[in-house]
């Protein structure tokens, strides 16, 4: 799966979708902040497959970013944000600044903190209206 980065023209004061320099990959399943599916049997199957992260898991803490796209069955094409900006599903405590992690409620981002032994995976550039929120997907994929 190659990518190129192109730096790409952003109007000021646009939304989200106004975003170029976002990286965007394609994956098979569904999911809202999504996780490699590590309990696929073919190990190289654990790279084409995600679910919704979910940190009480390991098979499924794996996390590489936020599915831009909603899936209605298993092995439908899912555009996952694997960097930049993007809509997630985010804990209710979620304010400006705050570093997110995946959380226990599956697919959804919830604030880091420093006992946590998950990485961080995005920064929350607002604070969340009804679990919803802006954020910055750090890179990790």
């Amino acid at each position: 799966m190659a990518t190129t980065d192109i730096i790409n023209y952003m109007q000021a004061g646009a939304d989200v979708d106004s975003m170029n320099r976002r990286k965007v990959e394609s994956f098979i399943s569904a999911g809202d902040v999504v996780s490699l599916d590590g309990n696929q049997a073919i190990d190289a199957d654990v790279a084409l497959y995600i679910v919704k992260a979910d940190s009480d898991t390991a098979e499924t803490n794996i996390p590489v970013g936020i599915a831009l796209d909603s899936a209605a069955g298993v092995g439908e094409t899912v555009r996952v944000v694997v960097r930049g900006i993007a809509e997630a599903n985010v804990n209710g405590a979620t304010v400006a600044g705050n570093s997110l992690t995946t959380d226990s409620t599956a697919g959804q981002l919830g604030v880091y903190v420093n006992t946590d032994t998950t990485r961080i995976v995005a920064v929350a550039l607002e604070a969340d209206t009804a679990n919803v929120a802006t954020v910055y997907v750090y890179p990790g994929y």
